[in-house]
């Protein structure tokens, strides 16, 4: 008996040269509920085309082929921001790779799946889990229940005994994939930004990123670097992609940004990007110098987590500043609520302007940020902080 395909399921093409990958693909988006393959192409020309045909919701494409490769697919087709085609990247990385993989994510890939390298042994099971994973997020994106909440009302003042605004839970906001484009839930009222006042200039600045975070870190970071603190980055990323990742912003922003190591005092004047899928946490060395200690990745389920990095700043610091970017989940969320704790500012990019909204909306409607604003507003409203213009 024919199965029709589902009329209201997110309509997927595959763009990849391998006959292998693209039956593999197909058999992974065939079994994914809510999605469908409507076509194929096997090399960026004929990509290009298929895209123009079929507009499709969702495009898997691979970054090395013949002719033209992905990157000048991502050029020709130029994909919107929250719109369709969402684009993920599948392909196999080489360190070379790794940073025409971060060109792709500037493009407007949204993200990426590795297939078996020099760097990842994958199989076909892995490769799998990690599209599912990708295409939530686009589901997220494409059906509406990536629409921003509400703006949080101005500032009020704290009640003097309790900061109740911590106590609210970071629970994310799910994102099921489900058949058909779903409305988006009615957000409830945001809370208040909370009221903070630092005296002195931050000295020690953490930052949570997630889905979109390499094509926001430039905005943020371009008005307040070099800063006359740490800045430490928690960036979700697999671990041959941190070191790229850094040399990419330092090229970008022409200041001094590294891959964070074990054990090593952190500067002013210096950006540190936690190594990919690896976990770290600050600790005091003597009065007002800081270390990084890098840690397995244990059971948290976002490498590098923000959440560890975010509650060792709330204990070392005497004036720390929490940043939480894009990003699906709530990562930054639990951390945030310590820097809540101890008064410190939490700064939040406005959803509205993320590649994919949960990080961000998390914290909002746990009542722990104290400023929300697109990512260049924060750097420059960082650079007020530490007394000069972003």
């Amino acid at each position: 008996m024919l199965t029709l395909p589902n009329p209201k399921a997110l309509r997927v093409l595959i763009i990849d040269d391998s006959a292998f990958m693209r039956a593999s693909l197909r058999h992974i988006v065939g079994h994914t509920p809510g999605f469908t393959v409507v076509g194929e192409a096997n090399d960026g020309l004929a990509g290009v085309e298929a895209i123009r045909n079929l507009r499709p919701d969702v495009v898997t494409l691979d970054l090395d082929m013949p002719g033209l490769d992905g990157i000048g697919v991502l050029k020709r087709v130029r994909p919107p921001r929250g719109g369709a085609p969402v684009v993920i990247m599948v392909s196999a990385f080489t360190t070379q790779g790794a940073a025409l993989t971060l060109s792709a994510l500037s493009a407007g890939a949204i993200d990426f799946v590795p297939k078996a390298s020099e760097h990842f042994k994958t199989d076909l099971a892995q490769v799998g889990e990690l599209l599912r994973s990708k295409l939530a997020v686009a589901a997220a994106i494409l059906t509406g229940r990536d629409s921003p909440p509400p703006k949080p009302r101005p500032a009020e003042p704290l009640a003097p005994a309790v900061d109740r605004s911590a106590e609210r839970s970071c629970a994310p906001v799910s994102s099921p994939v489900g058949e058909g484009r779903a409305a988006a839930p009615s957000p409830t009222a945001a809370p208040p930004l909370r009221s903070v006042t630092m005296v002195g200039a931050p000295d020690l600045v953490v930052v949570a990123a997630s889905t979109g975070g390499p094509q926001t870190l430039p905005d943020f970071l371009r008005p307040i670097c070099p800063y006359s603190a740490p800045i430490v980055i928690a960036q979700h990323i697999p671990a041959v992609f941190s070191r790229s990742l850094a040399d990419s912003l330092a090229s970008t922003l022409g200041v001094a940004v590294v891959e964070a190591e074990d054990g090593k005092e952190l500067t002013a004047n210096t950006v540190y990007l936690l190594p990919g899928g690896r976990n770290g946490e600050v600790a005091r060395v003597r009065p007002n110098v800081f270390a990084l200690r890098l840690l397995d990745g244990g059971s948290a389920v976002y490498r590098p987590n923000a959440d560890i990095l975010f509650r060792s700043a709330a204990l070392t610091a005497r004036r720390p500043v929490g940043v939480i970017l894009t990003g699906m989940g709530s990562d930054g969320c639990d951390g945030a609520r310590a820097l809540a704790q101890r008064g410190a500012p939490v700064l939040v990019q406005d959803p509205a302007t993320a590649v994919i909204w949960g990080m961000p909306r998390s914290a909002i409607e746990a009542g722990l940020a104290s400023e929300v604003a697109e990512p260049a507003a924060l750097g420059r409203r960082l650079a007020a902080m530490a007394g000069r213009e972003g």
